[in-house]
């Protein structure tokens, strides 16, 4: 099939005394494969469906287990008995393993296919001798394997390109350093952008340091941030990760970025100092609207573009398979399945974890255990008679070079969206900073006859401002330590009937939350008072150089374009204020 436009879509009209050919069959098949193929596409994506497993039978030898997969436009790729094949008999071998690289792996990939079969006679044409010539009589839907060096080229390989911004900032000297920005961040909220280091068959001691401008996100209040990484700091390993939390400013409907600046990185391969080119900027969205109500927006508004265009070949990877070359021969070192988790999520694996899901809703509302939800929004739900509001989230504490016993280490403040008034938390740590990790309440003390133990023996506490619905962890080390990283998941509950603290606090919010404004351009902000009788106020701009603002609340941009913090302070109580942003662009119009 190699048109992929199944629009728009037209069937035979059958009428007696019709003639029908050869295209009028053709028709009829199409007219039904491109119906099929339209939803699985539209409805499932591409990906493995079940099976497929790649595992190793010996230094020279793979096995691709039985599975079915569906490919990206929307056929059906079935292996019905398992695949036994020598690395080197698989297409793409020879050609990837003379490529001089430094990656030391290949991607096993797998296509759909179809061949001829089953020769039968023409009686509607001849030969030169007049007799009858050979025609096949049927399609075999069937597959192709092959072995290739490259990564898929297309990001909708995966379904991460929908809520993930990955960007490669640098790849050279057997070493690739990628930035992951999530898609969607909520106005004032928090994120995380992670650095990924692969080692790509360097081997000596590597290490690299360069520095981000921040557009609308912040790190520990600055614009900017050292991204610094030593291999030396870290167990060996192929792939490493860094996290460093941003928080967005209180912006609304526009992009924030975090980009390399000076398109520089310092480079230490042993003891040799290299100055490299790096580049890459990663954005996201900032609004008021929940991100994952935002994700789900943005996908029912592109999806039908987005799908329809890619109609050109994308392949499934099946398996990342390390390799150790040693000139003609090679040994597999290694084998990682679904290295871009192409999977299709069906029904039958949705039902399945929904089901896990709502009983462990119901343990948490009957009080028999704690269950922990990734939710951008509070969940409700009643406990023990009353109705309480929750939150849930992770936060990783920076430990250093590791602890000494009774030493302390702290989160940065976090807002836990409950809003105001007394919050009560449940915390746990995280044996590691995967995803995946199992998590410990209480003491370990009570597992010492387990094997598997967190990386350091903590005592964990949440600090809470009530007044302006914030909280800190904190973690004091109870047994020397080297971990660098501690990972904690936390749950934050609120009896809903403590609203009426919010109604009774004294608060100043600024009207609009955010603007935006072209260079020397002016406009108007407003101070809206909560329980405030006197309303003397002050107005200021936090930057020396961002603009001037009048007592009437009328603020004048500056010639320079950037993000400036607007103030205004309760002169009655000097300790209670407001904050918000001002987003000055350069000027649409160009002067001669």
């Amino acid at each position: 099939m190699k048109n992929l436009k199944y629009f728009p879509f037209e069937r035979n009209r059958y009428f007696y005394g019709k003639l029908l050919t050869v295209s009028d069959f053709e028709v009829e098949q199409k007219y039904v494969n491109d119906k099929r193929r339209m939803l699985n596409r539209f409805l499932y994506g591409s990906g493995v469906v079940c099976g497929l497993n790649v595992v190793r039978v010996d230094d020279a030898t793979i096995s691709v287990e039985m599975g079915l997969a569906l490919d990206f436009s929307g056929r059906e790729i079935v292996i019905d008995a398992p695949i036994i094949k020598k690395l080197s008999m698989i297409e793409g071998f020879d050609s990837e393993l003379e490529t001089e690289g430094d990656a030391g792996y290949l991607y096993l990939c797998l296509d759909y296919a179809e061949k001829e079969k089953e020769t039968v006679h023409s009686i509607t044409s001849s030969g030169a001798r007049g007799a009858a010539e050979m025609e096949f009589n049927k399609f075999a839907e069937t597959y192709r394997l092959y072995l290739t060096g490259s990564e898929p080229e297309n990001e909708g390989s995966t379904t991460e390109h929908f809520y993930l911004d990955t960007k490669t900032v640098y790849w050279g000297n057997g070493l690739r350093v990628k930035q992951v920005l999530p898609k969607y961040t909520h106005s004032g909220g928090e994120t995380e952008l992670k650095i990924i280091v692969e080692n790509m068959g360097q081997q000596q001691p590597f290490g690299f340091s360069y520095d981000l401008d921040l557009v609308c996100f912040e790190s520990e209040g600055k614009n900017k941030i050292t991204i610094s990484f030593h291999e030396k700091d870290f167990s060996k390993a192929r792939f490493y990760e860094l996290v460093y939390p941003l928080r967005a400013l209180k912006v609304r409907d526009t992009w924030g970025t975090v980009s390399v600046a000076r398109e520089n990185i310092k480079l230490v391969i042993g003891e040799k100092e290299l100055s490299e080119t790096a580049r890459g900027t990663n954005s996201s969205a900032i609004g008021e609207q929940n991100p994952k109500r935002e994700l789900m927006a943005n996908y029912y508004r592109t999806a039908m573009e987005e799908i329809v265009k890619n109609t050109y070949q994308q392949s499934i990877y099946l398996a990342k398979i390390g390799i150790i070359k040693a000139g003609p021969t090679y040994v597999i070192e290694s084998i990682e399945n679904m290295p871009f988790r192409q999977y299709v999520f069906n029904n039958a694996l949705a039902s399945a974890i929904n089901n896990i899901q709502i009983r462990e809703i119901d343990g948490l509302q009957t009080g028999s255990g704690a269950a922990f939800r990734e939710a951008a929004q509070p969940l409700s739900g009643g406990w023990g008679g009353r109705n309480y509001t929750l939150a849930t989230g992770t936060v990783t504490i920076d430990l250093g070079i590791g602890g000494q016993e009774g030493q302390k280490f702290y989160s940065p403040e976090l807002t836990h969206g409950l809003g105001l008034g007394p919050t009560f938390f449940l915390l746990g740590e995280a044996y590691s900073t995967n995803d995946d990790s199992d998590l410990l309440f209480g003491d370990a003390e009570v597992f010492e006859d387990l094997r598997a133990m967190p990386v350091a023996h903590v005592q964990l506490g949440a600090k809470v401002n009530v007044t302006k619905g914030t909280f800190i962890i904190g973690a004091r080390v109870l047994t020397p330590t080297s971990a660098r990283k501690l990972k904690v998941n936390w749950m934050a509950f609120r009896d809903n009937k403590e609203n009426i603290h919010d109604l009774e606090t004294k608060r100043i919010f600024i009207k609009p939350d955010m603007a935006n404004v072209e260079v020397r351009e002016t406009c108007y902000f407003e101070a809206i008072f909560a329980n405030i009788p006197d309303k003397r106020i002050s107005w200021k701009v936090k930057e020396a150089a961002g603009g001037t603002i009048d007592s009437n609340g009328m603020y004048t941009a500056p010639n320079m374009p950037g993000v400036y913090e607007i103030i205004v302070e309760s002169l009655a109580d000097p300790g209670l204020k407001a904050t918000t942003y001002v987003v000055v662009r350069e000027s649409k119009v160009q002067e001669n």
